[in-house]
Order: C-alpha cells, then sequence, then structure tokens
C-alpha cells in the first residue's frame, strides 16, 4: 500500500490559513493591476480592466472554498465567523478595485488628481501588510501592529481622497465631467475602509486570543 501511495499520491487540499495568503496574495495583485489601471489613459485601462475581473472572479471562489473548509474545522464558530467574515472582507476589497475599474472605463475619464495616485499606492501597502498578516493567522497574537499600521494609511487615504475632492472642486467644468471623478473618488475611498474593516476583523481575532 505505501509503494502504490508513492506511486499514485492523493490530491490534498492546502492548509487552511494557506487559503488565506493565496486570497492575501491576490489581493496584492489586485492592488498592483488597480494602480495600474489608474494610471494609464483610456484605452490602456479597457486593456487592463479584465485582469481585475478576473482577479475578482477568483477572490470569489478562494472565499467558498475557506467557508467549505471553516464548515469542517475544530475552531470555535465565533472563531469561524470572524475568519470567514476576514476573507469575504478581503474578496469585498478586490470587488471594489473593480468597480473602480469599470467606473473608469464606463465613463472615459481622463488623468487623475495625483492625490488619488497616492491613494493607490496606499491601498497597495495596506494589501502587503494584509500578506504578511495572514501568516500569523494560526498564531493570532502575533498580529501586533497591523491594524495600527493599516488604521494609519487609512487616515492619509482620507486626507488624500479629501484633497483630491477638492482639486476636482477647484477645476470647474461640467457636470459630466466632474461627477465621473466624484464616483472615482469615493470608489477608492471605498476600497480603503474595507481595507481598515479587515485589519480591525484580525484585531478582533488577536483581542479575543489574548
Amino acid at each position: 500500500m505505501q509503494f502504490l501511495s508513492r506511486l499514485f499520491p492523493q490530491r490534498t487540499e492546502r492548509p487552511l490559513y494557506g487559503l488565506f495568503t493565496e486570497l492575501a496574495e491576490l489581493l496584492v495583485q489586485a492592488a498592483d493591476t488597480h494602480s495600474k489601471l489608474l494610471g494609464h489613459g483610456i484605452r490602456e485601462r479597457t486593456r487592463i480592466a479584465p485582469r481585475l475581473h478576473e482577479q475578482a472572479t477568483v477572490a470569489e471562489e478562494l472565499c467558498r472554498r475557506i467557508a467549505e473548509r471553516l464548515a469542517h474545522s475544530l475552531i470555535t464558530p465565533y472563531e469561524a465567523e470572524l475568519l470567514y467574515d476576514f476573507a469575504l472582507t478581503m474578496a469585498d476589497a478586490v470587488d471594489a478595485m473593480e468597480h473602480t475599474a469599470e467606473l473608469l472605463v464606463l465613463t472615459s475619464t481622463g488623468a487623475l488628481p495625483t492625490p488619488l495616485m497616492e491613494a493607490a499606492k496606499g491601498i497597495e501597502r495596506a494589501s502587503e501588510l494584509t500578506v504578511a498578516a495572514t501568516w500569523k493567522l494560526a498564531g493570532v497574537r502575533d498580529l501586533g501592529e497591523y491594524y495600527a499600521q493599516v488604521r494609519k494609511l487609512k487616515r492619509q487615504g482620507d486626507r488624500l481622497v479629501r484633497r483630491a475632492l477638492a482639486e476636482i472642486s477647484s477645476r470647474g467644468g461640467s457636470t459630466g465631467e466632474l461627477l465621473p471623478l466624484h464616483d472615482v473618488a469615493h470608489s477608492l475611498r471605498d476600497t480603503i475602509v474595507l481595507l481598515e474593516k479587515l485589519a480591525r476583523i484580525a484585531d478582533l481575532l488577536r483581542v479575543k486570543d489574548a
């Protein structure tokens, strides 16, 4: 039997916490795609946008796999609920970035204010911190400064979005030109808020385990 098992190894599912890391790595990829799309013109945005859609689809599938694993895990219902919310919020953040991409493509919006590009970089940084946090989910007491770091990025992001909105208002122009820019700015803020929520859920896990 051992000989046969070596010849025909069984396919094994990735460990539960490994799925969270896989989802967080996808979040980083989506944040990178998101920043690239924001920085390009209309034609390149149309080319890049389907990549974000694919990433959002994969994120939803990973959430489904995580939910199935949590349903059969030995952790407490409270922990399972928080971990599922953690996964869902990551997928929602990818979906929010796809929503921003859709807005830009559908409205053929031109160049974005510099503060929005800087806010997108903050989204990338928060996503990278999330990957590092998923490495520690099996021992949440080690999560340390994750929430504090992401909260700092959120405050910076909020300030950048406010600056961008002020810049948009000072430009002047028709409602048809200004409204899409306002929508994009608010969509970016939605992503920032979701990333802060993600870190808050992780911190709840840490506090509960203390």
